[in-house]
């Protein structure tokens, strides 16, 4: 199997209790079933403690119960008891991996760092030229599991728009502009249509439909909420490029991330509206407010957001069904 990394992947280190968000906090751990096995074996006062701290979810997953918002296993320090106490080669899957993300495609895999470990983002924020191995590389195509023709279609699809993001000679919203268009036709096609006429809305188009939505999504804390209220409250100011090269960054994370998706989906579409929305949300909340830390608002946004199954299933629905959405009226916004 190929394996493809982004150029920040290795200079990734856990910087533990310097971390600005740990994902010691707010998130269920779960514990795989050879990493219990394990467990069970520690006769010790921290083995039965494991023990009983490990219970069934609703989903049927094994994992630490949560206890004010922290895993019992965080301690005072902000340091982990059972790194501390058992190594880490006996962390469960979960916290040994984290924030390393696997998409695994059969003949080919693809690593990445999740943009929701604010030292992740960081080493993505910093980056130039990150995917160039992913461009370089030449898949294989070959297996059943699969549409091999449909995944050459969407590797030279994401190529296609990741010049479309590299191109700094356009103003990032131009360039969001026009991966919309190249999207919107390529979805007709692979909708068995023609690639058609891209018509934006000659009427002017109001983002209320976004932050309406956005806001009423599940969130842990209230950084995301408020990040939307203060977009909300400059929703009749222009888009300047104030933070084009950052979000250049962020752009290109996801659509490397996310665009092999239509695999399943057949929706190319889908990732290119995420991104604008939260380009759009970003861009307004900043204009409100300019000392806003960017930084630590994207990665907030990829927690909340990002890695949240119910969120972004409600987000993936949302598109689907509510018009508002369509391509047309999102490149109205960023004119």
């Amino acid at each position: 199997m190929k394996n493809v990394y982004p150029s920040y992947y290795d200079k990734f280190r856990c910087i533990a209790n310097l971390c600005t968000d740990s994902c010691c906090k707010d998130w269920d751990v779960v514990v795989d079933s050879e990493t219990e096995k394990y467990y069970n074996s520690v006769n010790n006062s921290l083995g039965e403690k494991i023990r009983r701290l490990t219970v069934t979810d609703a989903d049927g997953d094994r994992i630490f119960v949560s206890q004010n918002g922290r895993c019992p296993f965080w301690n005072s320090d902000m340091l982990c008891d059972i790194y501390i106490g058992l190594g880490e080669d006996h962390l469960c899957k979960t916290c040994a991996s984290f924030p390393r993300i696997t998409a695994e495609f059969s003949d080919f895999a693809e690593h990445f760092l999740s943009f929701a470990c604010p030292e992740a983002a960081r080493l993505i924020l910093a980056e130039d030229n990150a995917y160039r191995s992913f461009e370089n590389s030449r898949y294989r195509l070959n297996s059943e599991d699969y549409d091999t023709s449909l995944m050459e279609i969407l590797l030279r699809a994401r190529s296609e728009n990741a010049k479309i993001l590299n191109d700094r000679s356009a103003a990032m919203a131009q360039r969001l502009g026009d991966c919309l268009i190249y999207n919107a036709r390529l979805q007709n096609v692979l909708n068995g249509d023609e690639p058609g006429e891209f018509v934006c809305p000659s009427k002017q188009i109001s983002p209320d439909f976004i932050f309406g939505f956005f806001k009423k999504l599940d969130y842990m804390h209230d950084d995301v909420p408020k990040i939307i209220k203060a977009a909300e409250s400059a929703a009749n100011r222009s888009i300047t490029a104030d933070f084009d090269d950052e979000f250049e960054k962020l752009a290109l994370y996801n659509l490397y991330r996310y665009y092999l998706n239509a695999i399943d989906s057949m929706d190319v579409l889908n990732v290119i509206r995420r991104i604008v929305c939260e380009f759009i949300i970003l861009k307004l909340a900043l204009a409100a407010k300019p000392e806003l830390d960017l930084t630590d608002a994207m990665q907030k946004y990829s927690k909340e957001i990002e890695h949240s199954y119910e969120n972004s299933e409600e987000i993936e629905f949302e598109f689907m069904t509510n018009p508002s959405f369509s391509a047309e009226n999102l490149f109205a916004l960023l004119k």
